[in-house]
């Protein structure tokens, strides 16, 4: 293929065309990570709520059977 064939108005197009494409679905993929980390984001900062939460939960559980073991002490100790 000689320089000539390589730039004529066809060939040109094409590459133009090709070019339009990969640019395209290049800012098509960049749209998407950039939306794909907004959700990450999203979801790591709920997982840390989640988290707080369930150690939250988890600590009043704690205190809730230390009272009852304490409630059920005194009621032995009554009937003993």
């Amino acid at each position: 293929m000689d320089m000539e064939q390589l730039f004529s108005d066809n060939r040109l197009g094409e590459l133009e065309e090709k070019i339009d494409l990969l640019l395209n679905t290049y800012k098509g993929m960049r749209e998407e990570k950039e939306g794909n980390v907004r959700r990450i984001e999203s979801l790591e900062a709920e997982n840390t709520e989640l988290r707080e939460l369930v150690a939250k939960v988890e600590s009043e559980k704690d205190l809730v059977m230390q009272k009852v073991k304490s409630i059920l002490e005194k009621i032995q100790k009554i009937e003993a």
